[in-house]
């Protein structure tokens, strides 16, 4: 092992002069795949939808396919309007909501029939204008828009109306709040939903118009869903990032409008919300963080080198990582998430990690009278390895996140190794060349000036040696305080408080919580493979007893459910002159067949979204507040169980009966379940890769186990605070473990490399302790101040979670500083460790 390591060392001691020959090829490759990998990163698609975060063959997303393919898309734009004279019933408001409502539905009309709209997206507008309303004359069902073309036209009108929807069972909260100050109108899309097989003809208008729509009897109706089946379901087009954009710009295109916005104030939410905003915000927050982040690097490269090329070649390190490992994503075509950022900000900080520890040694070397080339010599002789090992250590515990079975989160970890790895291989073969065009000193000149960070370790730098014992005894004590913050750590996440409060997008999310029916939804989908299942009285109970318990258990949380079950009742009561008590599941099921066939005449596109053709399949949408993660996998689980104990009885009935809950709210549930084992699983192989690492590097296992220990602590840290501070482990905060666990020993490898070198020259431990805290702890500490403090700008985002990743990986950081400087020398000279034995 030491003639291997000899040769590597050696390899790197030799490598700047054989690559000095060929530097113009090198210079000309370079340039040729910079631009190539440019031309990619316009290619970039960052995707947040909930679904992007699941592989194909997760059993959630197959049921959320199979759900969208027999009831469409549940991606809608859910707009809640507020009146600014406090009354949606007022002349001006309804006025208002009318023409909304009508150019939403007949965008087309002034446009070729050929001519494409971002709005062609939409799939059907419900508001107060057009949302049904169930009558009965001579035993006959009819189902009329609740307000229609026709405006009340006196105060009197519009108070019986507002009465009439107030005392609807199923309008409050959807399509006016309680105080009748807030409105909505939902539109439904077809995004992740538009059937990948040929259509013969273009939609036309006539979806929207319902007066048409009602020309058409239940047994006129045809659908698709009767000849469905699990094993023959259409496919779908993934819609592309960057149409939520424009169809979210013609969106607000019709509310910014002066005439509507002089009456109503509006705020969309809802996926396609989310969506642009990620779409567009990512990219703009990235280049502004990034570019404070390059400003700040240059600042304190300046500080502590006090040169103009100790700025600009680790500049064009970074830049040059930046631009292959974006480029490569692009022409990769796989989809990134806002996480693209850290992947940035770890182009920036490996690149200038392995910069500053060349540069710092470069320096050192030329302050013990090295000329220019035996200095770059030297440096890449001691220092080569170690940045090998520490640029290999970081991409095994980003590496690692491929076990996350997220694929943002697995192609992240990919990416980043990516990056990691091109930053090592550009500090180690172009820095040199570029240190012979400018360096950072004359290279003729002999520097005898210590730089004043050195100056700092010499003051403390006997105190681990002098007192290892009260040293461990410390960390000791501090590690087992932290230890029990880290069991308080919990696993849960929230998509909307992701998002800072300051920002328009959190407060119509708050908005629709707080006046209306919430802004998560969740879809329990029935399946009972047989024909007229659902029109049987006793599946219908069971499904109200569902409806029952949720509003009973989680009515502060849960504020709408629908399904058949909600238009049985209403058309029944109707039937029979709007008694409130007949407002029931018919027990008859005769009756029950009769109330749904009137009801199918009567407004067949509703009944179409409830239930299939061949009554075997049907739907209880869920409308919801916005929950944590860790709720609402509660919620789920007592649901599931309720359902299966209600359901049970019908088993024999109906053998092949399959009902699954599926959804946003669910979806992001068990993600946040995947993230807690993920985690440990992750870290693990981290620890397990590194470990081994470390062990056949030093070829001593008492080397391996006291390199291990310091870096434990930086984990403990950040985790154990959280902790603490009841901040939960979420997809963005799960990143910091293994990105820590490889920065951290990138530190302590420095470090013990340096000092094995040491110890084959003295041989006494304590001796080569103190010469490699004063070698290696000055690059240490330059890439700690750095870094650590680049981590804090990402308390500049929008986003709330790389907030709370920036400030706890700059903890991690600066913990993992003190424990090499104080901890590792410490353990060193109890440990007696000697690479000899």
């Amino acid at each position: 092992m030491k003639n291997f390591t000899y040769k590597i060392n050696l390899f790197f001691e030799t490598l700047h002069q054989r690559l000095q020959q060929y530097k113009y090829w090198i210079l000309c490759i370079v340039i040729s795949l910079t631009v190539f990998f440019a031309a990619g990163m316009n290619k970039v698609i960052i995707d947040e939808s909930i679904e992007s975060y699941l592989r194909e063959d997760d059993p959630v997303k197959m049921a959320y396919d199979k759900f969208r393919s027999f009831f469409g898309s549940d991606e809608y734009v859910y707009v809640v309007y507020q009146a600014k004279d406090k009354d949606i019933f007022s002349y001006n408001s309804l006025n208002t909501l009318k023409k909304v409502h009508d150019e939403l539905i007949n965008y087309r009309i002034s446009m070729p029939l050929d001519e494409k709209s971002p709005l062609d997206h939409i799939k059907e507008v419900k508001s107060l204008i057009n949302v049904k309303y169930m009558e009965a004359h001579d035993d006959t069902l009819y189902s009329r828009n609740f307000i229609g073309d026709h405006l009340p036209e006196n105060p009197e009108q519009r108070d019986r109306l507002k009465a009439k929807a107030l005392n609807h069972p199923d309008y409050p909260y959807l399509y006016l709040s309680q105080n009748a100050e807030y409105g909505g109108i939902i539109i439904r899309t077809d995004f992740n939903a538009e059937t990948t097989e040929p259509q013969t003809t273009r939609p036309s208008l006539s979806e929207f118009d319902d007066d048409i729509e009602e020309m058409f009897s239940e047994e006129a109706v045809t659908s698709s869903l009767t000849m469905k089946d699990d094993t023959s379901l259409s496919s779908h087009k993934t819609t592309d990032i960057q149409e939520y954009p424009v169809f979210v710009a013609s969106l607000h295109a019709i509310f910014d409008k002066p005439e509507y916005r002089q009456i109503l104030e509006f705020y969309p939410v809802g996926n396609p919300v989310i969506m642009d905003f990620f779409a567009t915000a990512v990219m703009a927050d990235m280049s502004r963080l990034m570019g404070y982040v390059l400003l700040f690097i240059v600042f304190i490269l300046f500080v502590l080198f006090r040169s103009f090329s100790a700025i600009l070649w680790p500049v064009v390190i970074i830049v040059l990582t930046i631009i292959w490992t974006l480029g490569l994503i692009g022409w990769s075509g796989i989809p990134s998430s806002a996480m693209i950022q850290v992947i940035v900000f770890i182009s920036f900080s490996v690149g200038i990690a392995d910069s500053v520890h060349i540069l710092s040694g470069y320096l050192f070397f030329r302050n013990q009278k090295f000329l220019h080339d035996d200095a770059i010599n030297s440096v890449m002789k001691k220092s080569g390895l170690a940045c090998f090992l520490t640029s290999l250590t970081t991409a095994v515990g980003l590496i690692s996140l491929i076990l996350v079975p997220l694929k943002p989160i697995s192609n992240f970890g990919i990416f980043a190794s990516v990056a990691v790895i091109l930053a090592f291989v550009f500090s180690v073969t172009l820095l040199p060349l570029m240190l012979d065009i400018w360096a950072p000193v004359s290279k003729k000149t002999k520097v005898h000036k210590e730089h004043i960070i050195l100056q700092t370790i010499k003051k403390f730098e006997s105190v681990s040696i002098l007192k290892p014992r009260l040293i461990i005894l410390i960390f000791s004590i501090t590690g087992s305080v932290l230890l029990y913050g880290l069991l308080q750590l919990k696993v849960d996440s929230n998509f909307v408080e992701v998002i800072k409060e300051t920002l328009p997008l959190r407060k119509a999310y708050t908005i629709v919580d707080h006046h209306m029916a919430g802004t998560s939804n969740m879809e329990i989908m029935l399946a009972f493979h047989k024909e007229d299942a659902l029109k049987d009285p006793d599946v219908l109970l069971c499904m109200q007893s569902v409806q029952e318990y949720i509003a009973k258990t989680y009515g502060t949380k849960i504020i709408k459910t629908i399904s058949l079950v909600n238009v049985v009742k209403e058309s029944f009561k109707a039937l029979h002159d709007d008694h409130p008590e007949k407002y029931i599941i018919p027990s008859d099921a005769r009756v029950l067949q009769q109330v749904l066939f009137l009801f199918g005449n009567a407004n067949p596109a509703d009944r179409r979204r409830l239930v299939s053709d061949d009554y075997s399949r049907a739907r209880i949408g869920v409308n919801a507040l916005n929950v944590s993660s860790s709720e609402a996998l509660s919620i789920i689980d007592n649901i599931q169980n309720f359902i299966d104990a209600t359901f049970f009885p019908l088993k024999n009935k109906y053998p092949d009966l399959n009902i699954t809950l599926t959804g946003s709210m669910t979806i992001m549930a068990i993600m946040m379940d995947y993230v807690s084992w993920s985690q440990i699983k992750s870290f693990s192989l981290a620890l397990g890769i590194i470990s081994i690492i470390l062990l056949l590097v030093f070829a001593s296992w008492k080397a391996g186990a006291v390199s291990l220990i310091p870096n434990l602590f930086p984990i403990l840290a950040s985790f154990g605070l959280m902790g603490f501070l009841n901040i939960p482990l979420d997809a963005d905060t799960l990143i910091i473990a293994p990105i820590i666990m490889g920065l951290a020993v990138d530190d302590t490898i420095h470090f013990m490399t340096h000092f094995r070198l040491e110890m084959n020259k003295c041989g006494d431990v304590a001796t080569a302790a103190i010469y490699s805290i004063r070698e290696a702890g000055q690059a240490i500490t330059f890439t700690s101040i750095i870094l650590s403090a680049s981590f804090l700008v990402f308390l500049l985002s929008f986003h709330n979670g790389l907030s709370r990743f920036g400030i706890f990986s700059a903890i991690a950081i600066m913990v993992a500083l003190i424990s090499d400087l104080f901890l590792l020398p410490a353990l060193c000279i109890a440990a007696k460790v000697d690479f000899n034995k």
